[in-house]
């Protein structure tokens, strides 16, 4: 009995010391916890649970560090106050715009995503607002976001991208608050992250997709299983095994080997931006990602997402990864601090202070100074990148020109998309090319159109099917002909299933011969022979950033009994003046010459223009949108049966 009595003893002693270390108010009402010993598997759950509340990406200590440099120590951590002064102030906009989070579909009936990243963006701000002010009124909002979320009949796990933004928007208000809500709250909290979020997440394909999916939906679990670990903790240890596990391999297909994202530029910002806060959330909790950071490609990433940005404030935006303007990627600053590579923020300290992360209230912006409290850059850093140029194999290669980082007209840019158009979200854009100069976005690449209305018009399953056959290749924006790139308009029919002549083949995968990085030229060589084989022999397109003009050299033999007819096409918001001798694009006040010369004086060159729309003998889909300013500068040409013809076009 004596030792049952010291046992007894001892154990409220260490739960006095840990509430006093935690913070726990005094009189504090705690929901009973989950009395089953905790366990060590990959992770050691119990010095995770040591840590109390907070320990969702921050922790007591964490915020107490973050307070004092933003408090009394502003003047030596400008950037960082900067930082903190942003996401406080969304907040108070979020505060006062009386935005309701409701459960409400989207036009296809198949989404609550929208609300749920109004959640995300909501909470996550708010939150750490109020740890960092301690200011009434944000709590009053979180707690009325969480009440109105919590009530919902589901956070509609049929699309499991909804669940997992939820979860996490609510497992860090959950946690980041846990003190400061009320026990009927936390209480119905805790119903729903087990109910709605983890206990849903069984079965759900992400975890065996290799995308974007699995990285929202394993940060979303995680999150919510740290929250509520002490609660339930066998089904939080399964989930965050589970997750790690299946992350783990989704990285590797994702980022190996060199950490191009197959997805493209958009769909970077939305999978590595949860990517990066799953890692946080891993390496606050337990001080390891457990070797997720050393997967193949994974820590290139960052220089990949780097070059993607063009001087003029777009992107290189192929595939649906495309955007019409340039996005604040607050996951850079988490590459930073792990590399302690400053030059990775090149763009995001020009964004930070130029207004564009409060204007653009990306939901992950709070994240900012979460990742920059261990690594602050100088903030008027003049590093860059070393090299001009930036190449990447694996599922679809790229290879990306940046010739200054003055983002001005000096700059010039250059991005080649090789791969093939049947990945997740492809285009048949192999070949495609987008290019900058003088300040001007001369060649383009469309940005994809709006999923719920073709989801309407062609039927969720078609639009989604990459097949030959597939009626997602019957959108203007989604076919080559809508690219800047080539179209041959002969066929050996060796291909079966082609909507047009002129399509790509689906699995044909281009790749990379060789890379040039040198004053002699800046760019590639890319084989686009298997994305045309039933149209030639073969064909290279290689392309040459030199001083400020682009040379772009198309080598193509054609089939021994069969001559090669194409279109060289190049899309961009330009006037074109059709000249005997080339063609003058206009736009902004600012003109190119695009001009062409053929290896073989018999092979002539004929310059043309299209109209930026799908062809008159398609079938007519009047709910494609409009590319309004458009137009398709290039030429066409004809190579005889059996021979090689070099077409080498300028552009300056």
């Amino acid at each position: 009995m004596k030792q049952i009595l010291l046992s007894i003893a001892t154990a409220t002693a260490l739960f006095a010391l840990l509430s006093c270390n935690s913070g726990v108010p005094k009189g504090f009402v705690e929901e009973p916890d989950d009395q089953s010993p905790d366990v060590v598997k990959t992770f050691d759950y119990g010095q995770m649970a040591a840590l109390g509340h907070p320990r969702v990406l921050m922790t007591a200590d964490d915020f107490k560090d973050l307070k004092v440099k933003v408090g009394r120590k502003a003047a030596e951590h400008k950037l960082l106050s900067e930082a903190n002064d942003m996401v406080i102030a969304l907040a108070s906009e979020y505060v006062d715009n009386g935005v309701v989070i409701e459960y409400k579909l989207d036009a296809a009936g198949k989404r609550l995503l929208s609300q749920s990243r109004e959640a995300l963006r909501r909470l996550f701000t708010i939150a750490y607002a109020y740890k960092m002010t301690g200011e009434q009124k944000y709590l009053d909002a979180a707690i009325k976001d969480l009440r109105d979320v919590c009530a919902f009949q589901d956070w509609h796990p049929s699309h499991y991208l909804d669940t997992a933004e939820m979860s996490l928007a609510v497992a860090i208000a959950y946690d980041w608050l846990y003190y400061d809500l009320p026990l009927d709250l936390r209480e119905m909290i805790h119903k729903c992250l087990v109910e709605y979020g983890m206990k849903t997440s069984v079965g759900q394909s992400y975890h065996r997709a290799v995308g974007n999916w699995n990285q929202v939906c394993n940060a979303g679990m995680i999150a919510a299983a740290l929250a509520v670990y002490e609660k339930d903790k066998a089904i939080s240890v399964d989930i965050i095994e589970d997750a790690v596990a299946s992350n783990k391999k989704a990285m590797q297909g994702i980022y190996s080997p060199d950490g191009n994202y197959a997805e493209g530029y958009g769909y970077w910002h939305y999978g590595t931006g949860f990517q990066s806060i799953l890692m946080k959330l891993l390496q606050t909790a337990f001080g390891s990602t457990a070797g997720l950071t050393e997967v193949e490609g994974f820590m290139k990433t960052a220089g990949y997402i780097l070059f993607m940005a063009a001087p003029s404030g777009g992107s290189f935006s192929y595939a649906d990864g495309g955007t019409l303007v340039q996005r604040v990627l607050p996951a850079m600053w988490w590459f930073a601090g792990e590399t302690g590579d400053e030059s990775l923020l090149v763009n995001e300290i020009r964004n930070l202070k130029n207004g564009m992360y409060a204007s653009t209230k990306d939901r992950l912006a709070a994240a900012v100074p979460v990742f920059m409290k261990d690594f602050e850059p100088k903030g008027e850093t003049d590093a860059v990148p070393s090299s001009y140029v930036w190449s990447g194999n694996g599922k679809v290669p790229v290879t990306i020109v940046h010739t200054g980082w003055k983002f001005d007209d000096s700059d010039v840019y250059l991005g080649i998309k090789g791969g093939a158009p049947n990945g997740g979200h492809g285009h048949m854009d192999a070949g495609s090319f987008v290019f900058e100069s003088k300040g001007v976005r001369w060649s383009d690449d469309l940005f994809r159109p709006d999923y719920a209305t073709m989801e309407n018009a062609l039927g969720n399953s078609e639009f989604w099917n990459n097949a030959q056959d597939g009626l997602r290749w019957d959108l203007f924006r989604m076919n080559n002909i809508g690219h800047s790139t080539l179209a041959f308009l002969n066929s050996d029919k060796s291909i079966k299933d082609k909507r047009h002549v002129t399509d790509q083949i689906v699995s044909g995968k281009t790749q990379f011969k060789q890379v040039y990085n040198s004053p002699d030229g800046y760019g590639a060589t890319l084989d686009v022979t298997p994305a045309y084989a039933d149209a030639v022999e073969s064909a290279n397109r290689t392309f040459k950033v030199i001083g400020g003009k682009l040379v772009v050299s198309d080598e193509i033999t054609a089939k021994k009994n069969m001559p090669a007819k194409f279109q060289w096409r190049m899309i961009g918001q330009n006037a074109v003046t059709v000249n005997p001798d080339g063609e003058v694009l206009t736009q902004k006040g600012k003109n190119l010459k695009l001009s062409t010369v053929s290896s073989d004086k018999n092979v002539r060159v004929t310059y043309a223009t299209w109209d930026a729309t799908r062809p008159a003998d398609w079938i007519k889909r009047d709910y494609e949108p409009e590319n309004t300013d458009y137009m398709i500068a290039g030429f066409t040409a004809t190579v005889p049966a059996g021979k090689t013809v070099t077409f080498t076009t300028t552009l300056e």
